[in-house]
């Protein structure tokens, strides 16, 4: 995206920081040349669009003069806030003889910098002076980029993994409704339907305020009754009318004034439910839609086992493949920088996700019971753990690792399993997505 600029008679581009504290309403930077000094130490805009181009017309002003000049725009992934101005300085034309680069910072990090720190005054100049400070001590290992073939595929699937976790949330808080209303209703030996949350199951719980009420309907009537709730797909109506009738006997009675209520809030969850299973609809038609304009996909959905939301999501989160594979890296047993592999590809892939074990030794002590990193992005980690459900049920190579982790586990067997199957998984899937960007490259179907 940024384009570096030509080197004058030999000269090195000098840099300057440009350190932000996000918020809703400002923001507060703070500009520095290419020692320690100051040229702004503190400057306050408003954080839209008017005051995006006051700071830009400002800083224009200051680069001019100093050309040829590396810009770097620093500040902390301060929930949305920093979106908007970090996507203008990347993308605006007037910035770009300067070669903008973007510095995203985990705010935890910074916090945790500042911990380390003499005790000192907190306030909004303070945290940019701070922010470039950690900047000038720390680093970061990569420059943020918007890749915005990405974005509109991005937004959709983390939209769809809300509303996926929302549903998941709203069907845990019936089930605890139902108990109330029916506490035999759920039971695994007597339970009515085989899906309590099917379309014949939610009739009976949106029409019916308590189990007894079904009860007093007889056997005859209320086999009609279910097979018309179910447009006559039950194979044996009869049955199920008679499960019914168990489950009302053998259910605790419900205290008449709480009848009522409880009804009432199932029938407003069952629509909630309802609502948010439509927005999950809709939200996959989009991301099919978006993929569908997206290639380099094509290979990891012709897997078996991958489908397109599980596609998408993982392909939304790592975009461009190849930048896990360029540029270079230290060595830890070489002791040096050698340029990255595809290996370091897949594994950075890993640790973006959190799917990595870091090691805690002391002197001859080494830590036996390693724990997954904190630090992580929690969609693709999503994405790769359901990934790896998926692949465990179609692909038998995948099955077999699953089962054999379950086994070794000492204790929290499925969890360790599936998290050690996600991380196989970013291999395979990893080499899909990069084996079909090349392929795309080869066939002139990207640029």
């Amino acid at each position: 995206m940024t384009n570096r600029i030509p080197e004058i008679a030999g000269s090195k581009p000098t840099e300057m920081v440009l350190a932000i504290d996000f918020s809703l309403d400002r923001l507060d930077v703070s500009l520095r040349g290419d020692g320690r000094e100051w040229i702004w130490a503190h400057q306050a805009y408003d954080n839209n669009w008017s005051g995006y181009q006051q700071l830009k017309q400002e800083l224009l002003s200051e680069l001019d003069p100093h050309r040829p000049v590396r810009l770097t725009a620093v500040g902390e992934s301060t929930g949305p806030y920093w979106w908007h101005a970090f996507y203008q300085f990347s993308h605006d034309d007037e910035l770009q003889p300067f070669s903008p680069e973007l510095a995203l910072l985990n705010p935890a990090r910074v916090k945790r910098y500042r911990q380390a720190l003499p005790e000192q005054d907190k306030s909004d100049p303070d945290d940019a002076r701070l922010i470039d400070q950690y900047y000038r001590a720390v680093g970061v290992e990569h420059p943020h980029q918007f890749y915005d073939r990405y974005l509109p595929l991005r937004t959709f699937t983390r939209a769809y993994a809300r509303v996926t976790h929302s549903l998941a949330s709203e069907k845990a808080y019936l089930l605890s409704l139902l108990y109330l209303w029916s506490s035999e209703y759920r039971h695994k030996k007597e339970k009515p339907f085989s899906n309590l949350l099917g379309a014949t199951s939610q009739h009976i719980l949106d029409e019916f305020a308590d189990i007894q009420a079904v009860a007093d309907i007889p056997l005859d009537k209320l086999t009609d009754l279910l097979v018309q709730f179910s447009a006559n797909t039950l194979p044996d109506p009869q049955a199920n009318a008679r499960k019914l009738h168990d489950v009302a006997s053998h259910s605790y009675p419900v205290p008449p004034h709480l009848s009522g209520p409880l009804h009432q809030a199932i029938k407003h969850t069952l629509a909630h439910i309802r609502f948010l299973s439509d927005n999950q609809k809709a939200y996959r038609q989009h991301i099919e839609q978006e993929l569908s304009g997206l290639p380099e996909a094509q290979m990891a959905l012709d897997f078996k086992g991958l489908g397109p939301i599980l596609v998408a999501g993982c392909l939304s989160e790592i975009q461009d493949t190849t930048r896990f594979v360029t540029g270079d890296k230290f060595d830890k047993r070489l002791k040096q920088r050698r340029p990255r592999t595809y290996r370091d590809g897949q594994a950075a892939v890993a640790k973006m996700a959190g799917l990595w074990w870091p090691r805690h030794d002391s002197g001859h002590v080494q830590g036996l019971k390693p724990f997954l990193a904190r630090e992580r992005n929690p969609y693709l980690r999503y994405w790769l753990v359901q990934s790896a459900h998926t692949l465990q049920r179609y692909q038998p190579d995948y099955q077999r690792f699953y089962w054999k982790k379950y086994r070794e586990a000492h204790s929290h067997h499925h969890k360790r399993a599936i998290v050690l199957t996600a991380r196989k998984a970013v291999r395979l899937i990893f080499a899909l997505l990069h084996k079909g960007r090349q392929a795309c490259l080869e066939e002139g179907l990207l640029t």
